[in-house]
This record gives structure tokens, C-alpha cells and sequence, in this order.
């Protein structure tokens, strides 16, 4: 048999476990503070994503149309360094030259850093031949869990050439096509109407009809055939992300229909949900990079089926 012999410790090993525990401790504060680093830089480090948009066959002069996407600027909110991936944005969607700019809302939630915002929206405005155009989100009407969130002036907005659309459509003509944007105002407060958006539409064959709103879940209000697509942002995509194997857990909202990218809600109802640009809450993003994102028209699908009984 195997003799268990008791362990004493010694005067020296018992002075040595405060000085290691100070080590673990010193070793887990700073792999913290790289940690909380990389997330703030991982804020500024705004990614420019390309998409295919398809228009109807019958609205080739669209075909080579760039349209740009811009959501959640958030500029005001503190802390954070939103004005500077703010600026970051404009010059990504600078550089792909867009036809068209459009803003899927939260504009910002402060008076700080607005005059900078609007800097920002002019040289949108005056880069984009067919214009800007956007809706409101929640925090542009001062609904949010954030503290101290104020409501963003409209005229503010409008003045920097930004054409908001508060439960409207509107047109661009590009030859014998047209663009017809339609703009849902913020669901979560109920300023939205989306039956007025829709009986606006021009539903002719050569009209590529693009939905503008921040909370995405309006799609599942539309009928297929209503939209060719559908722009959304809110989400951030999740903001912070813990990227389990498989899937990522978006820690913004754990239970979010519609998280960030790409879908098909049904019926040729498609749907892009942006990043966005900005952070709420907390000035951090973890495994959820801030984006613009560049779609790229292509004439030649086939117009989307209408509702039943509904004319194409």
C-alpha cells in the first residue's frame, strides 16, 4: 500500500501567494484592457460591403446604378467616437461614387456633433446625382433605453439636402426607368404608416421600388410584388457578438427576426439589414464590424410576383 503523506506548507510558500495572486490579477487586467481596446478600435473600423441589386428587365436604363446605404450614425451619443466612424462612412460611400445615397434613420440622438453630422450629409448630398434620401428611427424621435437621448430636427436634416420621407414615396428618373423610394417612419413609437406608402407605388413594369425603414420587421406587413427590396438598419447587427460555434449570439437583441444582412422573407420579398455605422449604449463592438453597404443594379430579372389577385 501506497503511503499518503501530509503536505505542510512553509512560511516561505505561504509569502509567495499573495505576490502570484497579484500576478493572475495583473495578467487578467490587462488581457481585459486589450480586450475593451480592440473593441474600440474595432468601432472605428467601418467595412464597405458590395451587393447585387436586381431591377426589373424592363427598367434597363438602371442597369449600372450604384446606390449606397448609411444607418445608425448615432452622432451625439457619448461616449463614443461616432463622429469620426461617422466621417469614416461618408468617405467609403464617397469612393464608390454613388448614383444614390439612402438613410435608414437614427441620424443621431444629441445636440453634440451635430454641425459635423450635417458637414457629413452635404457631401452626400452634393456627391449623389439622384440624391439622398432617408426615414427616422426610433432615437431620432427620442424613444430609447439610452439615457438622455433628444429628439433630431427634421429641418436640420433637410437642410443639408437630405430629403426625408415621413410615410411618403418618392421618384427619380434615370431615362425611360425610374427609382421609387418609399420611406416607413419609426415603428417602435408608432409614427409609421405603411398603407399611405403603399398607395403611392407606381407599380409599372420599368419601376425598380426600393423600402426604406429602420425597424426591418415592416417587411413582414408588405405583400410580394410590393418591393424589390427592402433597406433596414436598428440592429447594429448585434454590436457585441460572442461568436459560438455555428452561429453568432447578438447580444443587442437575442431574439431579432431580421439581425443584419441578406433575406428572402417570402414571396421574392428581399431584405438587407445594415450594421450600420455608430454604437449605442456602450462605444464598443465586438466581432460586428461597422459597415456601409454599395449595391450595385442589375436590369434583367423578372418583375416580382403580385399578391393573388392582384395585377403584376
Amino acid at each position: 500500500m501506497r503511503t499518503l503523506r501530509a503536505t505542510t506548507l512553509r512560511p516561505s510558500d505561504l509569502r509567495s501567494l499573495p505576490k502570484n495572486a497579484f500576478k493572475a490579477a495583473g495578467v487578467l487586467d490587462a488581457a481585459a484592457a486589450v480586450g475593451l481596446l480592440y473593441m474600440v478600435l474595432e468601432s472605428q473600423w467601418v467595412r464597405r460591403v458590395d451587393r447585387r441589386l436586381e431591377a426589373p428587365v424592363d427598367a434597363a436604363d438602371l442597369d449600372g446604378l450604384t446606390v449606397a446605404q448609411l444607418s445608425d450614425f448615432h452622432v451625439g451619443f457619448r461616449p463614443s467616437f461616432n463622429l469620426r466612424a461617422t466621417r469614416k462612412a461618408v468617405d467609403l460611400a464617397l469612393a464608390a461614387r454613388p448614383d444614390l445615397v439612402l438613410i435608414t434613420g437614427d441620424f443621431a440622438c444629441g445636440p453634440h456633433g451635430r454641425v459635423e453630422l450635417q458637414r457629413q450629409l452635404r457631401r452626400l448630398s452634393g456627391a449623389a446625382p439622384l440624391g439622398v434620401f432617408g426615414v427616422l428611427g426610433n432615437h431620432d424621435h427620442g424613444d430609447s433605453k439610452a439615457p438622455f437621448v433628444q429628439p433630431t430636427d427634421p429641418q436640420a436634416i433637410e437642410s443639408c439636402g437630405v430629403r426625408l420621407l415621413d410615410n411618403a414615396t418618392a421618384s427619380v428618373q434615370v431615362g425611360a426607368a425610374t427609382v421609387q423610394i418609399g420611406g416607413v417612419d419609426d415603428t417602435d413609437g408608432g409614427h409609421d404608416d405603411l398603407p399611405a406608402v403603399l398607395a403611392t407605388l407606381d407599380r409599372r413594369p420599368s419601376v425598380l421600388r426600393i423600402l426604406l425603414t429602420h425597424h426591418a420587421a415592416v417587411v413582414l406587413r408588405t405583400e410580394p410584388g410590393d418591393f424589390h427590396i427592402a433597406l433596414a438598419g436598428d440592429t447594429h447587427g448585434g454590436q457585441i457578438c460572442l461568436p459560438l460555434p455555428g452561429r453568432r449570439v447578438l447580444l443587442s437583441d437575442l431574439s431579432a427576426p431580421f439581425a443584419e444582412g441578406a433575406y428572402d422573407v417570402g414571396g421574392g420579398r428581399r431584405l438587407y439589414v445594415t450594421r450600420g455605422v455608430g454604437t449605442s449604449m456602450l462605444p464598443l463592438r465586438a466581432f460586428c464590424r461597422p459597415e456601409i453597404v454599395v449595391f450595385h443594379v442589375e436590369a434583367g430579372a423578372p418583375a416580382p410576383a403580385g399578391p393573388a389577385g392582384a395585377p403584376a
